[in-house]
């Protein structure tokens, strides 16, 4: 039995354990799907912002070809620049002269004489001999907005293609910020616009918008961006703060840019540990049912086993009572008959009367086995089967006066007997030594004790009760009290009045229930 339960537990917990890892592969696909389509959205929406500042800045370029670039022009140069001034997400543009001062801005007019030259928009388009490819900027503070934004810019050539300074228009981090506050992994992961330089331009890590932080180099995404991976996914623990993340990166084909996004391994264990828990209660419960069945079926095996050792026990019982009573009875009566053979003086009429008495006592031990169920009206049948012709035959009356009683099913074989040879004992008198002429067997229910009355009466010549009985009285005394419903026994006699034997038999409180519907 412990070998099937501790099967049915590993079978149950290795069911539970693939259902668990089925449902955590598919949040982890579901993660995968989600970060992978916010990545696309915000690498999208980035380009898109890039392209079109890009695009701003070759036409002012172009435009400003055959112009002065000086301060002197400054006022032609803002209103040339106030065409192109874009909407709330962009600054700009501006105009950076040869000397790295701020000449013109579409914003202020005029503007502060601000010098940048010692910024990367400017030195590296200064340095970068005749190089017109667009520069973006790590964020930056401006001096004149207090704002973070990420600057584009162009270099501005005259027609002989010499350096005349930069045009330079910034892109509004603000704008980014609404977009990552707003997404729902802001509280529970990650979102990076970084740049392959190593340089983060704006990331929302766990609900905490920052700019311009370098990435390590053994950053889990970084070196695979730069082994030229396009897409891809990850899983693990990031050297930078220690935080196990799962989730997308996607890389630019327009922009020297990629994007991360990705949620904490916490928030992916808290969609399916509650899963895992219940998996876990199932386990528990089913197999706290196969060992709670065990053993109710290993408890029923030994109430059986000992039902059928109280049976074998009530008939052994049974049968050293039944061979008890045939001792003392039946082979009493034959060791006095036996004495009787042996006397010179035998009579064949005291022979015979014998040895019917010990038919009868062996008829009586016979009875005493058959089931009755406590029908008290069979027991009193059986009593005039036996008796009735014997004490017609000895010239006497018998008047039968009995009411039809309720059963009394407490009763077992072992009263049933007891009753029998009471009444055996007591009409037995009645036709060895009362010489009556009439006896009467009454019985009914007494309803105000509760009990059954039976009653054994004669008109015979009776006797002294004061003087020590014999031995079937005592007989019938002893049986009496050896029922196991209660009972009492009582003699009613005196010389030349006859005698009246009364028992009273007590009926247990589940049987009064029949007694509103028998008369008394």
């Amino acid at each position: 039995m412990a070998l099937v339960c501790a099967g049915f537990s590993a079978i149950v917990l290795a069911l539970c354990v693939f259902a668990g890892a089925q449902f955590k592969e598919r949040a982890e696909v579901e993660l995968y799907r989600d970060t992978g389509n916010i990545s696309q959205m915000l690498l999208a929406g980035f380009e898109e912002a890039a392209a079109n500042l890009d695009a701003v800045l070759s036409q002012v370029s172009d435009q400003l070809r055959g112009l002065d670039i000086s301060p002197a022009n400054e006022t032609q140069l803002h209103q040339l620049l106030t065409r192109y001034a874009l909407r709330e997400t962009v600054i700009g543009p501006a105009i950076i002269g040869r000397d790295g001062t701020l000449i013109a801005s579409a914003r202020v007019d005029p503007v502060p004489k601000i010098s940048l030259k010692d910024r990367n928009i400017f030195r590296v388009h200064a340095e970068g001999r005749g190089d017109a490819k667009v520069y973006i900027s790590v964020p930056t503070r401006g001096d004149l907005t207090n704002e973070w934004s990420i600057q584009f810019s162009r270099p501005l050539q005259d027609a002989s293609g010499n350096f005349k300074g930069v045009v330079v228009a910034s892109y509004r981090l603000a704008h980014f910020n609404d977009i990552y506050e707003k997404l729902k992994l802001s509280d529970q992961g990650i979102a990076s616009l970084t740049g392959k330089d190593g340089i983060v331009r704006i990331r929302s890590l766990s609900g905490t918008i920052g700019y311009g932080a370098s990435i390590p180099k053994m950053g889990q995404v970084y070196e695979r961006v730069l082994a030229g991976e396009k897409k891809g996914t990850f899983y693990g623990r990031s050297s930078a703060d220690n935080v196990t993340r799962i989730g997308t990166f996607v890389v630019s084909d327009t922009t020297p840019f990629y994007v991360v996004v990705g949620y904490d391994g916490d928030y992916l264990r808290s969609l399916y540990l509650n899963t895992y828990y219940i998996i876990a209660l199932c386990w528990f419960v089913l197999t706290a049912a196969m060992v709670a069945s065990a053993l109710f079926i290993r408890r029923l095996e030994k109430s059986a086993q000992r039902a059928r050792l109280e049976i074998v026990k009530s008939a052994m019982d049974e049968r050293q009572n039944i061979s008890a009573d045939m001792h003392d009875s039946i082979g009493a009566s034959l060791s006095a008959l036996l004495a009787h053979f042996s006397s010179e003086t035998m009579n064949l009429a005291d022979v015979k009367r014998r040895i019917g008495e010990i038919l009868m006592e062996l008829r009586l031990l016979v009875d005493s086995t058959e089931p009755i169920h406590g029908d008290i009206n069979l027991v009193l049948g059986s009593v005039r089967h036996r008796m009735a012709s014997a004490i017609e035959l000895a010239g006497i009356d018998l008047h039968w006066r009995v009411q039809e009683l309720p059963s009394i099913t407490a009763l077992s074989s072992r009263d049933v007997l007891s009753m029998k040879l009471i009444l055996m004992e007591a009409l037995s008198n009645v036709l060895h030594h009362s010489r009556a002429q009439n006896v009467t067997l009454s019985a009914y229910v007494d309803e105000a004790t509760p009990a059954i009355v039976i009653a054994v009466a004669d008109d015979g010549c009776g006797f002294d009760s004061s003087s020590s009985a014999g031995r079937g009285i005592f007989n019938m005394k002893m049986r009496i009290r050896k029922i196991s419903t209660g009972g009492t026994l009582v003699i009613d006699t005196s010389p030349d009045k006859g005698t009246t034997v009364r028992i009273e038999l007590k009926m247990p409180p589940a049987d009064r229930t029949a007694l509103p519907d028998r008369a008394a």
